[in-house]
């Protein structure tokens, strides 16, 4: 059964089983051509709703050899692009968390994605694309002293309007990117922080702790 076959009938359990499955036969580097197919396959059919399946199976499969791999996805970066636009927020949460585990590997195609994350953001159509776009922001920033300077804006909009449980992931940006902001965005960091504390959440309150730490 050919890749495109398996991945039109990627719904339900078996979505979350059959993209684990290939990405290990990715990872164990018995069958890297699974890689090269999904990253054609998660934008495939861009406009067409039927297929939504198709591309949020490849997009699975690539963020998680994005993750323990980024090496591998990395060279491919500017061919997801697309995949940031397509309708379903499945394809965009995973192939946003992808260019985030890529950015210091291929940071020139991963700046590309911020005016995704941006529209994300604004839009918060949902607390994973929202969440996963802070964490995007937060790897790019990690990157250097600009490209912090460059997204903090965007996190600090996000802070001012969190979903609810987006906070954990917000604070988990702005750990990474602390010690290349300057003063005045270290200070707004850890006002939010202090905020956070208050949460009824435990790992809210575990990760402003953390992040206050670092004053």
């Amino acid at each position: 059964m050919s890749l495109l076959d398996q991945l039109s009938k990627n719904k339900g359990t078996v979505s979350s089983a059959l993209g684990k499955a290939l990405a290990q036969k990715v990872l164990d580097g018995r069958q890297t051509g699974i890689l090269l197919e999904c990253v054609d396959l998660a934008s495939y059919e861009a406009a067409a709703p039927r297929s939504k399946h198709i591309r949020a199976g490849a997009a699975k499969v690539i963020e998680i050899v994005a993750e323990k791999r980024p090496e591998l996805v990395a060279p491919h970066l500017e061919r997801l692009l697309p995949a940031l636009a397509v309708s379903e927020p499945q394809t965009r949460w995973m192939i946003i968390r992808t260019m985030g585990f890529c950015a210091r590997l291929n940071p020139a195609i991963a700046k590309k994605a911020m005016p995704y994350a941006e529209k994300y953001i604004d839009a918060k159509e949902g607390l994973v694309l929202a969440s996963s776009a802070d964490l995007f922001l937060g790897d790019l920033g990690a990157l250097s002293k600009q490209d912090a300077h460059r997204v903090f804006p965007v996190l600090e909009l996000s802070m001012e309007n969190p979903l609810v449980n987006e906070p954990d992931w917000l604070l988990e940006a702005l750990f990474k990117i602390f010690h290349n902001l300057g003063k005045t965005e270290q200070e707004k960091a850890l006002k939010y922080a202090q905020r956070c504390q208050t949460s009824p959440r435990k790992s809210t309150q575990q990760r402003a702790k953390r992040l206050l730490r670092l004053a």
